[in-house]
Formats: structure tokens, C-alpha cells, sequence
């Protein structure tokens, strides 16, 4: 329990951090919430939770943020293409970035959702990755996590490619679906981070998918609980979100269930307008199951046709 002590302060101090700097600047392109689903899997987790390292980390986070920007300011499309777009873009970068690390995804899609044209977004997003990567190192030197060496994954091939492809026009009818009906939180940029990790046959989750729901659903629901507390009774952001993200930590290490987008979603609850947060662990419940049972729904039906073969 001792060395998961310093890892779980480090990250609830820089949500509080970076929640605090948007509350006390007036500027919620500072609040990315994906910082919350990276602290999870590199300083929560006693194992890096995906095959990179913290330069591909760095990086892909950081021109995500900056294509995500850029879809917004550059192609004029409605919200739901452009999202669909962005979801295209994440999902191939995701796909020859030869490494698993989905939240590079959220970076790109996220400022579309919240139509974010400032370049305060990039650069809080890779500021931040920083201060992970550094707490992590620290971690790493003080003996409280193992360092986790990146092997590559193979290069794509033709298979791999269309498996992409089908899996972004899945999320793609979600996502048109969700922003049409006014319901675009069931399609929110976590949630898409989770159908492509969950999509992975070799995903813990294939063999527990109601438990990575509902542990979806509860954390989304800490972030909603403790927004409310924020719009109802005027307590301090930063501290709200700071509680959500102990709870969070509390959770994951208790059960050793690390499921980064659970986290993100906590402090997504802080980010969304007002109105839209009552029905926020809904949509969320809602999306999360949707896109859940496919992925393991495709993933029986592919070990069905191989035993066939």
C-alpha cells in the first residue's frame, strides 16, 4: 500500500494543480481532462498501462491537441462530421503511432466536442503530459513504480488498416447518432479512447466488460456528484476536482482495476456546461454499453470464425 502512496498524491495534486491554474485564470482550455485518464495508467497503475514510452507520450498528446485545434478552426463542417473527422484522424495516428496509447485519441477529439479554437489547449495538454512524465520518472527513481520498456508494435498492415476503418465507422454512427439527438456525451472522447482499447481481443476487459461499465458509469458519477456540489453550493473547482480524482485513485487501487478513460470521465463532469450535467452519467452509461458490448461482440465473433478455420 506504501508505494501507492506517493504515486496517488502526485496525481490527485496535479488534477487539483491543473484545475486550480483554469479556476484561477478563468480559462477552461487549461482543464484537460485525459490528464486525469494519463495519471491513471502511468503513475495509478504500478505498470505503464500501454506499450510507449514518454516521448511517443509527449508527442502524440501534443499534435493531437494541436490537429484537434485545427479541425475546428479550418474545416467547416457540421459538428457531427467534424467529430466523425477528428475520430478518423485520432484512430490512424493511434494506428501507425505503433504503440497502444489510446488517449492520444481523446486529445484530437475533445477540443472538436467543445468546438476549442485557442492554443491555450495544446499547450496546457503538453505541459501537462510533462508534469506526468516527470512525476512518473520520480516514481520510477524512488522505487514506488518499475519502469516499463516500450517495444514497438508491428507495422500495420492491410488487416489492421480495415480493422481501423471498421472500428471508426462503429464509432462514427455513435457519434452522428449521439450529437444529432442532442445526447453528444454518449459519444464523448473517453468513451471513444475505451471502445478502441476494449476493441483489442487481448483486453482484460473482453472478459469483464460489465465490470469496465460500471466502473465507467461510477466515476462519471463521482465528477457529477461533486460538479453539482460546485453549482449548488459554490465549493471551490479545484477542490472538487481534486476529491473526485482521490476517489478515483481510491477505487482503481483498491480493486487493481486501471481503466485510464473511467478517469478522464470524472473530470469531464467539470468541463461540460451546467446544464448538461444531470444527464451526464446517463449518456455516459449509455455510450459506454453501446460501444462495450461491440467490442465484444467482434471480438467473439472473430475467435468463433478462427476456430472455424
Amino acid at each position: 500500500m506504501h508505494k501507492n502512496l506517493i504515486p496517488a498524491l502526485l496525481a490527485i495534486l496535479l488534477v487539483t494543480g491543473m484545475t486550480a491554474a483554469a479556476e484561477l485564470l478563468g480559462n477552461q482550455e487549461i482543464l484537460f481532462p485525459e490528464i486525469a485518464a494519463i495519471a491513471a495508467g502511468a503513475l495509478l497503475s504500478p505498470k505503464l498501462a500501454w506499450r510507449t514510452d514518454a516521448l511517443h507520450m509527449l508527442l502524440t498528446i501534443t499534435l493531437g491537441a494541436w490537429a484537434g485545434i485545427g479541425i475546428v478552426r479550418f474545416v467547416p463542417l457540421p459538428l457531427p462530421a467534424q467529430m466523425c473527422f477528428a475520430f478518423l484522424i485520432a484512430s490512424l495516428g493511434f494506428l501507425f503511432s505503433r504503440t497502444t496509447f489510446a488517449p492520444m485519441i481523446s486529445a484530437i477529439v475533445l477540443p472538436v466536442m467543445l468546438q476549442t479554437e485557442s492554443i491555450v489547449y495544446p499547450i496546457a495538454a503538453m505541459t501537462l503530459t510533462l508534469l506526468i512524465l516527470g512525476a512518473r520518472k520520480i516514481t520510477e527513481r524512488c522505487g514506488f513504480r518499475e519502469h516499463t520498456p516500450y517495444e514497438k508494435l508491428p507495422l500495420a498492415d492491410g488487416a489492421a488498416f480495415g480493422d481501423t476503418l471498421l472500428r471508426w465507422a462503429i464509432g462514427s454512427l455513435l457519434i452522428w447518432f449521439a450529437v444529432s439527438r442532442g445526447a453528444k456525451l454518449a459519444a464523448a472522447p473517453p468513451l471513444l479512447v475505451a471502445f478502441t482499447e476494449f476493441w483489442n481481443p487481448k483486453s482484460p476487459m473482453q472478459r469483464m466488460p460489465f465490470v469496465g461499465v460500471a466502473l465507467i458509469a461510477i466515476c462519471a458519477g463521482i465528477g457529477t456528484a461533486l460538479r453539482i456540489t460546485v453549482i449548488a453550493h459554490g465549493f471551490p473547482l479545484f477542490l472538487a476536482a481534486g476529491v473526485a480524482m482521490l476517489f478515483v485513485a481510491l477505487i482503481m487501487i483498491h480493486t487493481g482495476l486501471y481503466l485510464p478513460p473511467a478517469a478522464a470521465l470524472s473530470i469531464l463532469a467539470f468541463l461540460i456546461p451546467p446544464e448538461s450535467v444531470a444527464r451526464f452519467p446517463l449518456e455516459v452509461l449509455a455510450g459506454a454499453s453501446i460501444l462495450t458490448g461491440i467490442a465484444v461482440l467482434q471480438a467473439r465473433i472473430r475467435a468463433i470464425a478462427f476456430q472455424k478455420e
